[in-house]
Parts: C-alpha cells; sequence; structure tokens
C-alpha cells in the first residue's frame, strides 16, 4: 500500500515539470503572437460625454463616440462615427462609417457606409456608397471614380 502510494506521488512529480514545460511553452507562444501585432493597427478612440473641435488628422482608424466640431482627414484611414456622435465637420477621408448624426461634406476616396439609424445632413462625395434600410441622407450624393 505505501509502495503504491510512493509510486503515485512520483508519477504526480513526473508529470508538473511537464505542465510546467506546456504553461512556458504558451505563455511564450502567446507573447511572440502579441509582439507580431503592430502598434499602429490600434485605433483612436474619441470617447463618449468627450467634447472637442479644431483639425484633426489620422492614420489607421478612428472612432468618434462624442462630439466633435472642424476638419477630419486621413489619406489611408477609416472614421468610424458612433451611435451617440454628433459631429459637424468637412471631412475628407479614405473610408468612413456613420452610425449616429453627422453634419457637413464628405468626400471619401473609397467607402462610405451610412448605417440603420444614422442621419447625415451635407453632400457626400464617394467612389462607393452603402446605405441601410433606415439611414437618413439629406443632400447631394455624388458617386465619382476618385474624388
Amino acid at each position: 500500500m505505501e509502495k503504491a502510494l510512493f509510486e503515485k506521488e512520483e508519477d504526480k512529480q513526473k508529470e508538473k515539470p511537464i505542465l510546467t514545460q506546456k504553461t512556458a511553452l504558451l505563455n511564450e507562444q502567446k507573447k511572440d503572437s502579441q509582439a507580431e501585432q503592430p502598434a499602429d493597427k490600434q485605433g483612436n478612440i474619441l470617447a463618449y460625454e468627450t467634447r472637442l473641435s479644431g483639425l484633426l488628422a489620422f492614420q489607421k482608424q478612428l472612432v468618434l463616440n462624442g462630439v466633435f466640431e472642424g476638419e477630419i482627414y486621413s489619406k489611408e484611414g477609416t472614421l468610424i462615427i458612433g451611435q451617440k456622435a454628433v459631429v459637424r465637420a468637412k471631412v475628407e477621408v479614405d473610408n468612413i462609417l456613420i452610425y449616429g448624426q453627422f453634419s457637413g461634406n464628405i468626400c471619401v476616396s473609397n467607402l462610405t457606409e451610412l448605417k440603420v439609424g444614422s442621419e447625415v445632413v451635407g453632400d457626400v462625395k464617394t467612389k462607393k456608397l452603402r446605405v441601410e434600410e433606415g439611414a437618413t441622407l439629406v443632400g447631394k450624393c455624388e458617386c465619382i471614380a476618385r474624388p
């Protein structure tokens, strides 16, 4: 009986280094995968209840959930206007997705999407336009090869 207990303890001790090695390997893989993700893929966010005005330029992605008034520029970025956002601006970006309220003129070199519940007042120049049922657009829309 004592021998059986001793053997079981010995087996458990043999398993621990294997589990520790597996855990170390998983942690190492996790660190490697995090290191592979470039920091520039992270977006910028203007949080809800935040107010900002002026000239705004960005790369990659910008999410506006607050209130913004001014001008927004990005040659290669995507602007996302959140559901509770209120934006009054002149916009020139690569892509734009609008969920909230926008007033002003938009010039987009690729895709403009007006999501259900969005309200856009102003002129839109874009290469591609996608409007969901329930979105509102008051203004002139011009679909062009190059804005």
